[in-house]
């Protein structure tokens, strides 16, 4: 054999033993095939979508009252501390009361001066009308006993309300809570000479419960309305200056009877409990106005939803890993949620990305979402 054939020969033996294992090994295509694609993928869930609004409130005392002095004179104690809690009847300040003691005196004893004076008149009437029956007086004379004794009666009345006048003036020496409360700080000192035209001497305000009230653009309250809620439907929450929530949940109480004109909004009133004084008259504060029952509902993520000449549908993938497609009817926009009406159950998985990888009736390789979306809170308060 020459050399060239032997190296022909050689030749053929390999190709022969390879082409076997080329063309007739299955293993082969099956580890060629590509893998199915990557998407991201979210689970549709029911989400509580309570309506909750935030306003800007004011704090205002339920009762508040000035302290005024109603009758003049001088100051002569005052037993309360700036600022403290006081009771109802508890005495604030005190007036001199001699001149109003003598007072009294003066007339009490004009009025006993009138009473002695009726009394003589009674007497003198008496005698006047024994004399006019058996015929010894004129009628003049009986006519003028008659009126001294009306005189003395009226004057008896007159003095007995000046003996009243003059004990209710003492009586206002003596000033006192009118409610209980917490007092703010005294504009006279003792020594002061007060009265009726001199301004309140202090503030008394109710702490527990209060006001908040804050405005409401109507167009919302119209939407409530329309939609049959009424207000024992939902609850207040407060959050303070500090950005922490006020424990305590409040109650819409009042709605205003008219629109401001400059806003067309309408001044809502609500009453919350103060237990720990926190809050206090003409304090800011941000209101939430919460639903008191759950409003659960379907929703996916904006980024699921698709449109095409038919309307929204979105791409799912069922529990093999193969492409769907679900036609769906949408409601309103939460933020980054869309609420779905029809089309869509609990827990099915929808395409939240790589879209264009997920082919309906192909095979993907679902990747969970890191963290689904949220509706947008602004307080964590919730029943």
């Amino acid at each position: 054999m020459t050399r060239n054939r032997r190296i022909g020969f050689a030749i053929v033996t390999v190709l022969g033993a390879l082409l076997p294992a080329a063309c007739g090994d299955p293993t082969s295509k099956q580890q060629a095939a590509p893998p199915p694609p990557s998407v991201v993928v979210e689970p549709v869930v029911l989400h509580d979508l309570a309506e909750e609004r935030s306003f800007t409130g004011r704090i205002e005392a339920i009762d508040k009252v000035q302290i005024r002095a109603r009758v003049q004179g001088y100051l002569k104690a005052r037993n309360f501390d700036e600022g403290s809690e006081v009771k109802k009847e508890d005495l604030l300040f005190e007036i001199e009361p001699e001149p109003f003691e003598l007072a009294v005196n003066q007339a009490a004893a004009n009025l006993a001066n009138a009473e002695a004076a009726q009394t003589l008149a009674e007497q003198t009437y008496q005698r006047a009308l024994d004399l006019a029956d058996r015929g010894t007086a004129s009628k003049a004379s009986l006519d003028s006993a008659q009126a001294a004794l009306s005189q003395a009666q009226a004057n008896v009345k007159a003095r007995q309300a000046e003996l009243q006048t003059a004990k209710l003036n003492l009586s206002y020496t003596r000033i006192k809570a009118p409610m209980s409360g917490r007092i703010g700080r005294s504009a006279y000192s003792v020594g002061n000479l007060v009265g009726p035209d001199s301004g309140a001497l202090a503030l008394l305000v109710k702490q527990d419960p209060v006001y908040v009230t804050f405005p409401v653009p109507y167009s919302l309250i119209l939407r409530v309305k329309k939609g049959g809620r009424s207000e024992d439907g939902v609850y207040i929450k407060l959050r303070l200056a500090d950005g922490t929530m006020y424990e305590p949940e409040g109650q819409i109480a009042f709605e205003d009877v008219q629109a401001t004109s400059s806003t067309d909004s309408v001044t809502i009133r609500g009453t919350i409990a103060n237990p720990k004084r926190l809050l206090i008259d003409q304090q800011l504060v941000n209101v939430f106005v919460i639903r008191r029952q759950p409003d659960k509902k379907l929703v996916i993520s904006q980024s699921a939803l698709l449109l095409d000449q038919q309307g929204p549908y979105v791409l799912t993938v069922d529990d093999k890993n193969k492409v769907g497609i679900n036609r769906i009817k949408v409601g309103e926009q939460r933020g980054s949620l869309i609420v779905v009406d029809s089309g869509l159950t609990a827990d099915q998985r929808v395409v939240v990305s790589g879209h264009q990888k997920a082919r309906p009736g192909s095979i993907v390789d679902p990747q969970m979402a890191q963290k689904a979306s949220a509706a947008p809170s602004t307080t964590t308060a919730k029943r």
